[in-house]
């Protein structure tokens, strides 16, 4: 389980975003990190590092506030 640096152990959370109106169809509630698979896929007929999006997730300490985000290592390996 992580610990804050005040030795408290951190709980999971969400981050959550404020639509527009121009918007309001994302998914406002799930932020991701966008990380290069080594491979290249076409774009318009332009070859571009190929990425996915791995859910970021957030912990935070109900002691102190501290605020912690992170990725799965297991979305990574995928």
């Amino acid at each position: 389980m992580k610990r804050a640096h005040c030795n408290v152990e951190m709980i999971d959370r969400s981050l959550l975003g404020k639509y527009t109106s121009i918007d309001i169809d994302h998914d406002i509630d799930k932020f991701y990190v966008s990380i290069k698979t080594g491979k290249k896929t076409s774009v318009l007929g332009l070859e571009v590092d190929e990425t996915k999006k791995i859910k970021l997730n957030v912990k935070v300490c109900p002691k102190c506030g501290k605020v912690e985000m992170y990725v799965s290592p297991n979305d990574i390996k995928e």
